[in-house]
């Protein structure tokens, strides 16, 4: 059995994935407190527990999927309902398997940090296993985790953070991209309805491109710049802006946050 304790945005999509790629939803069990996050459970025939401890005591694979700030509580609660064969699976930025170990014991805990474009079966997990976890079970682990998109596993746990400051972050960055190009493309008198298309489709096959050829970006990016041409201007513009630069910035920020939250809850 599967379980989840917390269905939000990220539990949510994690479900809809695994279900979409053929998990039986009655291979899942929830606990969540939302009741608007239990209207949508509801409507994919899931068992759904009354208490975290039920959910516990039913599952194999355990995924925490609540917020950071109350991972102290739920683990406490349910400290004594896990046994020894329970792979706890964290989603929580910034939250160590130390800390977690500290809570419930020397367990088998896998640390994760998926993204939301699980929900459309698109997503990237990176997963960190304890030491207590045999070989055949991180691979049960990461064929779970590769229902709902790409996975690697990160031999330092150290390393997560990077990876969730791009890719567990970034589809909201991306999704500011998308927006800014959809908006300029109103600018330029294209229907919205149109613009929105227009800057998700672009983004879609440029991702897939580099996925499909392997190609450095550079590469791919100078396919479309002619020599005195209309991409290489915006091209100048973007690095006269500080576009790149930017980015950067952005993504090492937020690998800065993800190191200091623990200290803000």
């Amino acid at each position: 059995m599967i379980g989840f304790i917390g269905a939000g945005n990220m539990g949510f999509a994690i479900i809809k994935g695994m279900i979409n790629k053929g998990i039986s939803p009655k291979d899942i069990c929830v606990y969540d407190k939302n009741k608007d996050a239990l209207e949508k459970l509801n409507a994919l025939n899931i068992d759904i527990y009354d208490t975290e401890i039920e959910v516990s005591k039913k599952s194999k694979y355990l995924f925490i999927a609540v917020k950071p700030n109350i991972y102290d509580y739920i683990l406490n609660k349910i400290n004594t309902s896990i046994t020894e064969d329970t792979i706890i699976i964290s989603i929580a930025a910034g939250y160590e398997v130390s800390r977690i170990s500290d809570i419930i014991g020397n367990k088998k805990i896998v640390r994760t940090m998926p993204n939301t474009p699980a929900l459309c079966g698109e997503g990237f997990t990176a997963a960190y296993f304890n030491e207590n976890i045999s070989e055949s079970e991180k691979n049960q682990v990461l064929e779970l985790l590769k229902t709902f998109g790409k996975c690697c596993v990160v031999e330092k746990e150290e390393l997560i953070n990077s990876y969730s400051a791009v890719s567990g972050s970034g589809p909201a960055y991306v999704s500011i991209i998308i927006e800014a190009m959809a908006d300029a493309a109103v600018l330029l008198g294209v229907p919205r309805s149109d613009a929105y298309i227009l800057a998700e489709q672009t983004i879609l096959g440029t991702a897939k491109l580099a996925l499909d050829t392997n190609q450095h970006p550079a590469i791919l990016k100078d396919m479309v710049c002619s020599p005195g041409g209309t991409t290489i201007e915006g091209v100048r513009t973007l690095e006269e802006k500080g576009f790149r630069s930017a980015l950067i910035e952005c993504i090492v920020n937020t690998y800065k946050k993800n190191i200091d939250i623990k200290n803000i809850r």
